[in-house]
């Protein structure tokens, strides 16, 4: 379809383009993407997709992991290693071998302790040590029940270490099926630039509200790969669960002269 035909019809709501530094989705790869999923996968979403994460530790017993890693980059995709790998070495006292294991390949991760005990004093210490070679994604919450801690907190001190992100772990936003935790949301949001910010939205639901609360950029994450379009159409109104949303704020933009913004996003930008 030739580019000047879809330009006349859509409206980009300031949607930004890779490379992006905010508005990333990060898509989930649970083991079901193959070295030729990848390949058509890409074909079709890889403008779309930022990351793909390489789900809890199946990055070990993968085959033709090289191979997968490999691909996506050929589609500008970036690989990386998910949080339960990291818990899983670090109960073992086994991570310098993960941090070879990430600079060998040259591979980002996910630096969680949603499951493990762990002291924050050591897990910032481990993010500062992978952040010399890769990027970190330094994952904030738990996984099996909620944890309590001074989040403002937490996500300055892991960013000061070198996180590149942080992830709020999607539990803590809302268990599958339950409402989101608004004012859980609205504490991270407090603590740092949206930008810094990758919220895990599995759930349609979580993403529409993240979208209608802070505009088409806000960063993703856990999007399932057969998602992507769909997370893509909720970003630019191309689906009914923002239609009216997204037309509303481009319509309000065009009034004023500059490009519409969340209300919401509008007021934690001045946070």
């Amino acid at each position: 379809m030739k580019t000047a035909l879809v330009d006349a019809l859509i409206d980009r709501l300031g949607r930004t383009q890779k490379p992006r530094k905010s508005g990333l989705t990060l898509m989930i790869d649970k083991g079901q993407m193959g070295v030729r999923s990848i390949d058509d996968f890409g074909e079709v979403a890889g403008a779309h997709c930022d990351y793909a994460k390489i789900a809890w530790g199946s990055a070990l017993i993968t085959q033709n992991l090289e191979k997968k890693i490999e691909r996506y980059r050929a589609h500008n995709i970036t690989p990386m290693l998910g949080g339960t790998l990291f818990e899983y070495a670090y109960l073992r006292g086994r991570v310098p071998q993960l941090l070879d294991f990430a600079r060998e390949l040259k591979l980002h991760i996910e630096v969680s302790d949603g499951v493990i005990d762990m002291s924050h004093k050591d897990k910032l210490m481990w993010i500062e040590k992978f952040a010399k070679h890769v990027e970190v994604f330094s994952e904030i919450g738990g996984k099996i029940e909620r944890q309590k801690k001074d989040w403002k907190t937490v996500v300055h001190e892991e960013l000061a270490a070198g996180a590149h992100k942080i992830v709020v772990e999607g539990r803590e936003i809302g268990p599958v099926g339950q409402d989101i935790r608004s004012e859980f949301v609205d504490i991270v949001i407090e603590s740092t630039s949206l930008d810094n910010l990758v919220f895990e939205a599995f759930e349609r639901k979580q993403q529409v509200w993240m979208i209608k609360k802070f505009g088409p950029n806000v960063n993703l994450g856990n999007i399932p790969p057969t998602d992507l379009l769909t997370l893509e159409s909720f970003r630019l109104g191309l689906k009914e669960h923002t239609l009216l949303h997204t037309y509303e704020r481009s319509r309000d933009g065009a009034e004023s002269g500059k490009p519409a913004a969340s209300k919401d996003a509008a007021v934690v930008a001045t946070r």
